[in-house]
């Protein structure tokens, strides 16, 4: 029965964004409409957009407090979510020459696009550890009808931007995107991470930094995934350990030891003033890598996977991958540890080099440029 109504509440949503899309309309050759989902991912593209463009941001919910600031900043906002919203982004995407998504937006599947209109993927992350799209593990699993729904809002992209050609590669498979589509200009979100990387004060530390930044598990944990106590005991005297869990986990509390080497960072602070600090990454399968990489080419990465066997079951990792990071992979903390005392693993150009490609610093200029000249 829950399926059932699930799927009638998909189907009902898809009939409304048809609803809203009857009637002629004309695209503005000034328009842009921007959907925005994931917080901290333009840096400054929006601003630079606002000045040249008529720009509409078109939010989800959970980023109400970003769209606050932004029209503090004097540039128009409107909610995705609600009948009213949903009705009036989706006259905003209609009438925009240009509209680009930081993320899978159901309704674009079943927008009706005027001539004019082209919509641009500038997606969330640098790189791709797990999978997404149609190579996401659960998609096997979905109904025949969300298959489709899938095909569609795929189907509507007019130009995937990528920072590498393995990024490119992932696209295709991911949603089936033509190589014609593909925008190869680097992530505009990157270019502040080349800035700060060119003009950082050095920070001043009295020990060097392992940051642990863990992505999102849609399954709770049983105890902590790090021995915490062992950590403190081997590194204590040279290093401490900053920890930020993704902030809709539930994990168990770690331990704080009295000796100030874990130090417990509230999820509001800004990952990458954190990356800007740290020595030391340790990830598992989140994006961030990439953009430590690009901060920090000369630091430390490590890739704990305590539960690669079921995060390969959803949403899965990418084909391969396990090889490519070999030499970075760590399951037990006995190997983070290892890891971190072999100093000599701090070169990260051949990484760079695969997934940041495109990432100099002038992503932001490519892509003005590139919807200026179409």
């Amino acid at each position: 029965m829950k399926h059932y109504l699930l799927s009638l509440a998909k189907t009902g949503y898809d009939w409304l964004v048809k609803l809203f899309s009857l009637g002629k309309t004309t695209t503005n050759p000034q328009k842009v409409t921007y959907l925005l989902s994931f917080p901290n991912n333009d840096h400054g593209l929006i601003r630079e957009l606002n000045q040249k463009y008529d720009l509409t941001v078109c939010y989800t919910k959970d980023l109400t407090d970003e769209a606050t600031g932004l029209a503090l900043l004097g540039i128009k906002t409107q909610p995705i979510f609600g009948i009213s919203g949903l009705k009036k982004t989706v006259k905003a995407v209609r009438t925009s020459r240009w509209c680009l998504a930081d993320n899978y937006f159901a309704f674009l599947g079943a927008i009706k696009k005027p001539e004019g209109l082209a919509i641009i993927q500038l997606w969330h992350a640098t790189g791709a550890i797990k999978t997404f799209g149609y190579e996401d593990a659960s998609v096997a699993s979905r109904s025949t009808s969300d298959k489709h729904r899938f095909n569609r809002v795929y189907a509507s992209f007019d130009a995937v931007v990528v920072a590498s050609p393995r990024m490119g590669q992932i696209f295709e498979r991911s949603y089936g995107i033509h190589p014609e589509k593909l925008w190869s200009l680097g992530f505009p979100r990157t270019d502040h991470l080349v800035l700060e990387k060119e003009t950082a004060v050095p920070i001043v530390k009295t020990k060097k930094r392992i940051l642990y930044l863990p992505t999102y598990r849609d399954y709770d944990l049983e105890e902590y995934p790090l021995d915490l106590a062992v950590l403190s005991e081997r590194l204590s005297a040279e290093y401490e350990l900053w920890i930020k869990e993704h902030p809709a986990s539930h994990w168990p509390k770690p331990d704080q030891d009295d000796g100030g080497f874990v130090h417990l960072v509230e999820t509001a602070t800004s990952a990458d003033d954190l990356l800007l600090a740290a020595d030391v990454l340790i990830t598992d399968y989140s994006s961030v890598a990439f953009d430590y990489s690009l901060i920090q080419p000369e630091g430390q990465l490590i890739f704990y996977w305590f539960d690669e066997a079921r995060y390969r079951t959803q949403p899965g990792l990418q084909k391969g991958i396990e090889t490519e990071l070999s030499s970075m992979i760590a399951y037990h903390t006995e190997e983070v540890l290892a890891m971190i005392q072999n100093t000599e693993q701090t070169d990260l150009s051949e990484f760079n080099q695969i997934w940041n490609t495109y990432n100099d610093g002038n992503a932001t200029m490519r892509l003005l440029n590139k919807m200026d000249g179409a």
